[in-house]
């Protein structure tokens, strides 16, 4: 099954996707901002502002969808490339009205605040005013923008570049490093072992050059905060996120405490392995043959479970199969992984799977399926408040796993139950625990730059360092592994990202077990946390299906699913 995406335009040489990038441009360029002195002015300035974004991004958003599957072809490259551009116009045309609004006098923004006409927008005007302390005049604001293409952007360009033209012979073969790390997953422990020694030893040996890399971008992040005025290192994180940097110190901590629950799961895969710890090499390792799952079966196993949930649920899962909303098989030139391409109120997501009859692509099925319901259900928002924050982004495809997951634990037989609990556990690890690893690394490795560079030594101590706390007794480590660090590219393109991925797997972990403690009752209130989208913050969002974000109850629900399903394991 292929996508259709004439819902968007009719094809690359469609009129009207040119038509609507002239239109986003001339309505840009027309916004004034003196009209947010007015707010009866400022509502009808804020629907051209919307209607401005929407008309630039859906020529994106299909170019985007386009190229995906042809990545090879260099019309649809052209296209993504001439579209990116004319986007990109349009964005800086709309830097003036939005340094306006988070530099508005303070009586003009209050009379916005309590404007009946722009009731809606409370949320969203509220969050630009949160940056308002941290934001430059217009012309500064450029002129980081401009130094930002040649400092941090650059490098972030140049690790890509670099770190994409690794290649490692392996098992006779030249491989990428994707396809290296996958054979760390191999049910062939030399093969794993080698692909270990392969990818660990080039990161070893280029270290040197990506510590030059990493100290450059943590010299921008430094001084962007002293420039923009942030007390802490989290704090922009902290305002992206709606959160407040005691509730990200909080999730470090809780985390941290129940860092012997790892420990304890890798002292039980040593011994199904047998061996007294758990070899590094063997991290990934199958503990098993997973089973088959064609496609056919994924979907008819991902909409019986979302339908024993929601019958809404899955009623809109379903439109993405009759509808060809989703691209199911891989082919030649079509880019790898999945995702899900949420488009806008006015239109409808899709999704791209590279689909390949394995247990592993049903839950990708699930995952990608999570987030469209999200992105269709939130379609009820108006553009301003579409979307969702990184708290509650992987809130929907973490939750459609786990539902499957429920399924084909009632189904499968005993030893191929154990194996899904095993994977389960450690999903967990690595999308908690682990991040939780890089966040305390990566705070670390920045307080230490403020005094100097960080010789690749200094890198390869602080990692082990972290790396020890978090596996405990549970893992014997090799001398490779001192150089994970420098393979990580979220270090390089974010600053402090990977805690959003543990915040976020705690917020699915919580609502979950509120879901098990009341049952279908907690069902409307799940859907309602899809349907705000970004009308409020997450912390509002969550309250109302019962989840109180960085409460003693929050980490209880989350940590307590978790130590249920290492309990389970035999």
């Amino acid at each position: 099954m292929e996508w259709d995406l004439s819902d968007l335009y009719g094809g690359p040489e469609d009129p009207r996707l040119w038509e609507d990038l002239e239109a986003a441009l001339a309505l840009a360029g027309e916004l004034d901002p003196k009209d947010l002195e007015d707010p009866l002015r400022a509502e009808a300035l804020f629907h051209r502002y919307e209607e401005a974004l929407e008309k630039a991004y859906k020529p994106l958003n299909y170019a985007s969808l386009y190229f995906a599957t042809r990545t090879q072809d260099p019309t649809a490259k052209a296209l993504l490339d001439r579209v990116r551009s004319r986007y990109t116009e349009v964005r800086n045309r709309l830097v003036p009205l939005e340094v306006a609004l988070r530099k508005l006098p303070e009586e003009a923004f209050r009379r916005l605040l309590e404007y009946e006409g722009l009731s809606d927008l409370r949320h969203f005007l509220e969050r630009q005013r949160a940056y308002a302390p941290h934001t430059l005049s217009e012309r500064e604001e450029e002129l980081l923008n401009l130094k930002g293409l040649v400092g941090r952007s650059a490098w972030s360009q140049f690790y890509t570049e670099y770190t994409g033209r690794f290649r490692f012979l392996v098992g006779g073969k030249e491989r990428t490093e994707m396809e290296v790390r996958a054979l760390r997953r191999d049910p062939d422990p030399a093969l794993r072992r080698e692909a270990h020694r392969a990818l660990y030893g080039k990161l070893l040996e280029e270290a040197p050059t990506l510590a030059s890399v990493f100290n450059a971008v943590y010299l921008d992040y430094l001084q962007d905060l002293r420039l923009r005025d942030y007390r802490h290192p989290l704090e922009p994180v902290a305002l992206r996120d709606e959160v407040e940097v005691k509730d990200i110190e909080a999730l470090l901590e809780a985390t941290e405490a129940h860092y012997p629950l790892v420990e304890r799961y890798y002292l039980w895969k040593a011994k199904r392995l047998g061996q007294a710890k758990t070899p590094s090499e063997d991290l990934l390792a199958p503990l098993g043959e997973k089973p088959k799952v064609p496609f056919e079966e994924a979907r008819a196993l991902v909409l019986e479970a979302f339908r024993r949930f929601s019958p809404e649920m899955a009623a809109i899962a379903e439109r993405f199969f009759e509808g060809r909303w989703i691209d199911v098989y891989p082919r030649p030139g079509k880019r790898g992984g999945a995702f899900c391409s949420g488009g806008l109120p006015s239109t409808h997501p899709y999704v791209l799977l590279n689909h390949t009859d394995d247990l592993d692509s049903a839950h990708t099925l699930a995952h990608e399926l999570g987030h469209g319901v999200h992105f269709y259900l939130a379609r009820k928002q108006r553009l301003l408040n579409f979307g969702a924050s990184t708290p509650l982004a992987e809130t929907a495809s973490v939750f459609a796993e786990i539902l499957l997951d429920d399924l084909l634990l009632e189904r499968l037989p005993e030893e191929e139950r154990t194996l899904l609990l095993a994977e389960r556990v450690e999903d967990a690890i690595n999308t908690l625990f682990r991040q939780v690893m890089y966040t305390f690394f990566e705070r670390r490795s920045l307080e230490a730059r403020k005094e100097a560079a960080l010789a690749p030594e200094e890198f390869h101590r602080l990692w082990q360092e972290e790396q020890a706390r978090l596996y405990g007794a549970g893992v014997a480590w090799t001398e490779l592994d001192r150089s994970a660090w420098a393979g990580i590219p979220h270090f390089v393109h974010y600053r402090f990202y990977t805690y959003s991925y543990a915040l976020g797997y705690l917020v699915v972990l919580a609502l979950y077990g509120r879901y098990r403690e009341e049952g279908a009752a907690f069902v409307p209130k799940y859907l309602k946390v899809l349907e705000a989208g970004e009308s409020l913050g997450p912390k509002e969002i969550l309250a109302q299906a019962g989840v109180e974000l960085g409460s003693e109850a929050f980490f209880r629900y989350g940590f307590g699913v978790l130590e249920a399903w290492l309990k389970a394991l035999p």
